[in-house]
């Protein structure tokens, strides 16, 4: 095995890809470490640790307009295995046929002067995360857990709680002489209890997550939450079926800017797979709704200052006052729709795709409070289950629990219930926004009241 700097592999898979003919070659190296511990009623169930250390490569061979592409990736960092790697994944890519959009990106692009207000740090890596014991780790688990069964006589059981934590560092490197390099930390707690009454028994959960230890939620909070979401979903019954306005929390609310998100995603645009092409520059939601992508966030959940193909990232406006501003690109789906990047590519080991970084729906300036006194007759969705989203056809349909109001007060708990509508009518009949967004989610939106929906119960 190589004692070699994964640097210096590096540079010597790209010196390898230039002798074997590649007009364009570009190289990453990952290696992070994840470990999570679990327990369930005052026992460790599980410990668990992975390592990774592994080099993708891309190729393009021939000449601008007419590439070929091939990827591959190892987890052997030897001389020996670098080299058989590069020099077959050249010659694969001569057996593929040219791609006049798979282009390198814009050289003029990957610059970071351009940009005076692009900040230097995002505080991204915590050290006391990297740090963080196993043992340290099952006492809050532990905690977090008990804080949640002791809160009520009815929280009779439990799922578990559990702590994941660790690291991961990156660098991509491209024949063009750059060398960009990326690290970051992240820490997430659970808990899961179980409530029983009258022989009904009632799950919820909480969490919370961040990229250092000291953002966390204590477990006495997360707990908290956890058992009240628990204990009021008992005695619940199944709602008649009608049409009401339909409140979502921002857990949720958040889990629907997810589904904008991919319906504004480039792979699905040149593909005519989006129930949103053709709609650049319109009207696409209510007037109240702005939505940015902003990977400059400090302490971000996706904050980054390179994107996955090397290219300096910049805050991008999605939806401006319900107008559909711009698509979310990498360069191959730039170049497909004839646009350039949006600076938005991810990368993994193989070839680069793009997606969302910190998509953030602006809040409102009302308390859910305040959306929910409006209401004579309604639901609060507080968990979905199932897909339900079709970014493609617009349709919308999902399996919900919540609980129903009536004359602007929360009143009795609902499930086995499904709420139907269509996307674009949703999205432009939202009437109230609350000012509960959560800064710790990487996709996150606050509490929103959409104005009519069909609810389906007995």
């Amino acid at each position: 095995m190589s004692t070699d700097h994964p640097i210096q592999i590096a540079e010597h898979a790209l010196k390898i890809a230039r002798e074997a003919g590649a007009h364009f070659a570009d190289v990453v190296i990952s290696e992070g470490r994840s470990t999570s511990v679990k327990v369930r009623l005052g026992q460790v169930e599980e410990v668990t640790q992975s390592r990774e250390r592994a080099l993708g490569i891309r190729v393009l061979v021939g000449s601008p307009n007419a590439l070929r592409t091939a990827t591959t990736s190892t987890s052997d960092f030897s001389r020996e295995a670098v080299t058989r790697l590069v020099e077959t994944a050249v010659a694969l890519a001569r057996y593929t046929a040219p791609d006049p959009f798979a282009d390198p990106p814009d050289p003029d692009l990957a610059t970071f002067s351009a940009d005076p207000n692009a900040p230097t740090d995002l505080e991204t890596w915590d050290e006391a995360v990297v740090n963080l014991s196993a043992d340290a780790a099952i006492a809050l688990a532990l905690a977090t857990e008990e804080a949640a069964l002791s809160r009520d006589k009815r929280l009779t059981n439990s799922e578990g709680a559990e702590l994941g934590w660790g690291f991961s560092e990156s660098h991509v490197l491209t024949s063009r002489n750059t060398h960009q390099h990326r690290r970051s930390t992240s820490a997430s707690l659970w808990t899961t209890p179980v409530a029983e009454e009258n022989g009904e028994k009632q799950r919820d959960y909480w969490w919370s997550s961040a990229r250092h230890f000291s953002d966390l939620l204590s477990p006495a909070e997360i707990g908290r939450v956890a058992a009240e979401r628990t204990l009021r979903r008992l005695g619940a019954r199944k709602p008649k079926t009608t049409e009401v306005p339909v409140i979502y929390e921002n857990p949720i609310s958040s889990r629907l800017l997810g589904a904008i998100s991919g319906a504004i995603n480039g792979s699905s645009i040149f593909r005519d797979a989006s129930y949103l092409c053709g709609k650049l520059g319109e009207s696409i939601a209510a007037e109240s709704i702005t939505i940015t992508d902003n990977p400059w966030i400090i302490r971000g959940a996706a904050s980054r200052l390179i994107d996955g193909e090397g290219l300096p990232t910049r805050p991008l406006t999605l939806v401006e006052r319900g107008v559909l501003k711009s698509w979310v690109l990498d360069t191959y789906t730039g170049k497909k729709l004839g646009l350039p990047s949006t600076r938005s590519a991810w990368r993994g080991l193989g070839s680069p795709s793009p997606g969302t970084s910190n998509c953030w729906m602006d809040n409102g300036t009302r308390t859910l409070e305040s959306l929910i006194s409006e209401v004579d007759e309604g639901l609060l969705v507080t968990d979905t289950f199932g897909g339900g989203a079709n970014t493609v056809t617009g349709d919308y349909s999902q399996g919900a629990v919540g609980i129903w109001i009536e004359k602007g007060q929360l009143t009795y708990p609902v499930n086995e219930l499904t709420i139907a509508s269509k996307l674009p009518t949703m999205w432009s009949t939202i009437d109230g926004l609350a000012n509960d967004r959560h800064p710790g989610r990487a996709t996150s939106a606050p509490s929103f009241r959409v104005a009519r929906m069909t609810v389906a119960g007995s």
